[in-house]
C-alpha cells in the first residue's frame, strides 16, 4: 500500500502519543515516502517496555535524541541502553538548560521565527542529523525531542519537502502535532503564563511561515542539504531512500 491515512501513520503507544509514521505521503512527482523509515515521535523516556518492544518490532534500529543536555538528564531516554538500537544524540539548542519556554524563543513573537532561527542557528546539528539519516538508508529511524513538536516538526518538514511532498500535507504533518498531544498541552497550560501559552499551539501558519523562509533562501530542503555541507548525490540518496 503505497498512500497511508493519518490514522495508518500514527503508532499507537501508551506513553509516546505524538508517534508518527512519514511515509505514505504523495509527492508532486506521483511518487509515494516510504513507511517504516522515519518516524517522528515525542520523547520516550516515560515510554512503557510494552511501548519500546512495539517500536523495536515496528522496525526501529535507530533514534536520534534531539533534547538538550538538561532535557536528558531529567528525563533520560530507554533507548541509550536499549539492545539492539544504536541511539544518537544531536542536541538542537543553545542552551543546556531548557524550561519550559528557552530563552532564545522569547525574541520571536512566534513559533514561525525560532523554527527560521533553528535552520540558521543549529545548521551544524541538522547536518549531524541527516548524516545519520545517510548513513543508514534501510533502517527504520526514529527521531524525537520532547513533545514531538518543533525541533522534531522542524526535521520533519526538512525530509517532507526533500521528498517532494505537497505543501499542504507537510503544514497537515506538522499541525497534527497539536491534536495528539491535547492532554500534555492541557498540563502545560497550567503552570504556563498566559503570554507563553502560544508556544503550545502547532498552528499551520506557522510551518508557512518556515517553508516560505526556506523558499525564498534555499529553494527547498535539497537547497538547504547543500549550503549546509551535502553534495548533490548526497542529497539525492537521502532523498530516494525516502521514496516508494
Amino acid at each position: 500500500m503505497q498512500y497511508m491515512t493519518s490514522e495508518e501513520r500514527l503508532i499507537k503507544l501508551d506513553k509516546m502519543t505524538n508517534t508518527r509514521d512519514l511515509g505514505g505521503y504523495e509527492t508532486q512527482e506521483g511518487r509515494y515516502t516510504k513507511a517504516h523509515h522515519f518516524i517522528r515521535a515525542s520523547s520516550p523516556a516515560n515510554a512503557t517496555k510494552e511501548d519500546l518492544k512495539k517500536l523495536y518490532d515496528y522496525g526501529v534500529r535507530v533514534t536520534i535524541d534531539l533534547r538538550s543536555e538538561f532535557e536528558k538528564q531529567v528525563q533520560p531516554s530507554p533507548f541509550k541502553h536499549y539492545e539492539g538500537i544504536e541511539n544518537h544524540e544531536v542536541n538542537l539548542m543553545d542552551s543546556e538548560v531548557v524550561k519550559v519556554v528557552p530563552e532564545e524563543v522569547r525574541e520571536y513573537r512566534d513559533l514561525g521565527g525560532v523554527y527560521i532561527f533553528m535552520l540558521e542557528a543549529h545548521k551544524a546539528a541538522i547536518k549531524k542529523v541527516f548524516d545519520i539519516f545517510l548513513n543508514h538508508p534501510y533502517e527504520a529511524v526514529l527521531f524525537h525531542c520532547s513533545a514531538g513538536k518543533d525541533r522534531t516538526g522542524v526535521i520533519a518538514a526538512l525530509l517532507l519537502d526533500l521528498a517532494g511532498c505537497h505543501e499542504h500535507d507537510i503544514v497537515k504533518d506538522y499541525s497534527e502535532s497539536y491534536a495528539y498531544n491535547l492532554d500534555m498541552i492541557d498540563k502545560l497550560e497550567e503552570i504556563m503564563d498566559e503570554e507563553n501559552q502560544k508556544y503550545l499551539a502547532s498552528s499551520p501558519r506557522y510551518m508557512l511561515i518556515l517553508l516560505d523562509y526556506l523558499r525564498e533562501h534555499y529553494g527547498s530542503a535539497y537547497g538547504y542539504l547543500l549550503d549546509i555541507g551535502f553534495s548533490e548525490e548526497e542529497a539525492q540518496d537521502i532523498k530516494e531512500a525516502f521514496l516508494i
